[in-house]
């Protein structure tokens, strides 16, 4: 594999080490994001926005996670911004 094809893996694909309580309210958000698209399926999709809210706070809790592992600022704010995002898109 060439380098740049490596160098663009390891940015899409980001090897990262999670604690045990972070990985579980990660997949229970996952769980309540597909239950919320089977009821917008099945029902109506007034309930697509419990989604965006949902991704918000997923990413506050990716960004609270690397604030707690000393990782680089950037990463955090970054996180904070995304959140931010699927919160105004949550509100429109």
């Amino acid at each position: 594999m060439s380098n740049k094809l490596k160098y663009v893996m390891g940015l899409l694909f980001e090897k990262r080490e999670s604690t045990k309580p972070f990985i579980l309210i990660r997949y229970l958000m996952i769980i309540a994001m597909g239950l919320i698209l089977i009821l917008c399926i099945i029902i109506d999709f007034n309930f697509i926005k419990n989604i965006y809210l949902l991704l918000g706070i997923g990413s506050i809790i990716d960004g609270f996670e690397s604030f707690l592992n000393k990782e680089n600022k950037r990463q955090m704010l970054l996180n904070f911004g995304i959140a931010f995002m699927w919160f105004v898109v949550f509100l429109i």
